[in-house]
């Protein structure tokens, strides 16, 4: 976990998307309704998962069935063993329904801009893909015709004639030879 920074008493650390809130309420006296109070203000912090940092003192007063159903942990601080003397009783349990809105939108920004980074990549490749389909396609049909030329330069020059007159696009009425004589006798 990272510490994040703190806000009264309550201490916040980042653990991946979680946040963690640990509730401190060091006392002389405990008092069971004060201790439950500060549990119930923890769990409504909005925060993913929720400590509550005591004294061994306090044990005595805490109902470990409560913690767990609600998903609450405990720390227990014994100050004077020092930093060997916090040991976690029980682990807290992270509820989904506290992720804070700022990470879901930084999330759905992240997701947007991969998505739209990614259709850029598949438009590419797709656009390349039927480019080179084309100039295929392109390269095959002008090799079919030069081979046709090739084809017709190497036919005889009457082959070639009567292949040019049959590729000429007939005329009406007005090519045709017998009109043509008709009309020449007027």
């Amino acid at each position: 976990m990272k510490y994040a920074g703190e806000g009264g008493e309550v201490l916040w650390f980042e653990e991946g998307l979680n946040r963690v809130a640990v509730g401190i309420y060091f006392a002389d006296l405990y008092e069971e309704a004060e201790l439950y109070k500060r549990v119930g203000a923890l769990m409504g912090l909005g925060a993913s998962k929720v400590f509550l940092a005591v004294l061994p003192d306090a044990l005595a007063f805490v109902d470990p069935r409560y913690f767990k159903a609600n998903g609450v942990g405990l720390v227990v601080v014994d100050p004077a063993k020092g930093v060997d003397g916090v040991e976690v009783k029980i682990f807290a349990r992270a509820r989904p329904a506290a992720v804070e809105p700022l990470k879901i939108d930084a999330v759905k920004a992240a997701l947007h801009e991969y998505l739209a980074s990614e259709l850029k990549r598949v438009e590419e490749s797709l656009f390349e893909k039927v480019k080179r389909y084309v100039d295929q396609r392109i390269e095959e049909v002008k090799r079919a015709l030069q081979a046709v030329e090739e084809a017709k330069r190497a036919a005889p020059p009457v082959q070639r004639a009567a292949a040019e007159s049959a590729q000429e696009p007939r005329g009406g009425i007005g090519e045709n030879e017998w009109v043509k004589i008709l009309r020449s006798k007027r």
